[in-house]
């Protein structure tokens, strides 16, 4: 600062006596576009300095974050390389279940024919049964003998007056025979199940058989008896029989009238068919 105070002093002293006033204006003239040009060229170098700083700053962050960048594109390969296994893992362990389930649906399927298949040749067998009771027993339909299809089984109803006496649970002769036919029918075709029931009226028991205490009584006694016909003098095999006993509760007709209540006492016999094989097909895993 002071060399500056000085130069102009002494050019004003030198020039002053040496030069004349107009070209002492000129120089000074001069001097001042020249320093003007220095201040300007030295706030030029003091910016671009700064400039200049900021840069390395700014170059410093940019390393830092290309080192940040590196050290994440590391992480970030690693951890899609560990996707790309573990992808390519469950791509082949649910390859190999489709495979196991699309062999599973197969085996279902074959499963779901045969079994279809073995259903259609019970209905048939069910439907040939009932067709041969009812051409068996047409001699007795007049007589309170009935045979019809419900839900897949076959019915067999009998009559009380065809069976017993009133209040009786001994089968008398013309039952016997009507029984003796149903037997010949039954043994034709031994894969059905044959569940007989007895059914009464609502009306209270109130004979003088001591071994007879209520409707229940009558009912499982006269299946019984049923049974033993079927037995022993029709030759069905006992392995294939079910004696029920149903007493009032079953009715065909659950009006109070004497015809209603005739035709609630009965014997039936339900055949089934023989589901075992069903069963075992269903059981297959």
């Amino acid at each position: 600062m002071k060399y500056r105070l000085l130069i102009p002093i002494l050019a004003l002293t030198l020039f002053s006596s040496c030069v004349s006033q107009r070209k002492y204006n000129d120089m000074y003239a001069l001097w001042v576009l020249a320093d003007g040009q220095y201040q300007l060229m030295k706030q030029q170098i003091a910016a671009n300095n700064k400039n200049c700083n900021q840069l390395v700053l700014d170059a410093n962050v940019l390393r830092q974050e290309v080192i940040r960048l590196k050290r994440d594109s590391v992480v970030i390969d690693s951890v899609f390389r560990y996707y790309v296994d573990t992808t390519e893992k469950v791509k082949v362990s649910l390859t190999k279940e489709l495979q196991g389930q699309t062999s599973r649906l197969s085996q279902s399927t074959a499963k779901v024919v045969e079994l279809e298949d073995l259903l259609q040749r019970k209905d048939s067998i069910m439907n040939t049964t009932r067709e041969r009771l009812a051409a068996a027993l047409i001699g007795f339909k007049d007589k309170g003998i009935s045979v019809q299809t419900i839900g897949g089984k076959v019915y067999i109803s009998l009559d009380e007056r065809l069976l017993f006496q009133s209040g009786q649970i001994d089968v008398n002769p013309a039952g016997r025979q009507a029984l003796l036919e149903v037997a010949s029918a039954l043994n034709q075709d031994t894969t059905t199940i044959l569940t007989v029931e007895g059914h009464t009226d609502d009306v209270e028991y109130k004979g003088k058989n001591k071994l007879l205490k209520d409707n229940w009584d009558i009912s499982v006694l006269r299946a019984t008896s049923v049974v033993r016909i079927l037995q022993h003098n029709g030759k069905v095999k006992p392995t294939r029989f079910i004696a029920a006993g149903r007493a009032e509760f079953y009715p065909v007709d659950p009006a109070k009238t004497p015809e209603s209540r005739r035709k609630n006492r009965r014997i039936e016999i339900i055949l089934t068919p023989d589901l075992e094989e069903i069963v075992k097909l269903l059981q297959i895993k």
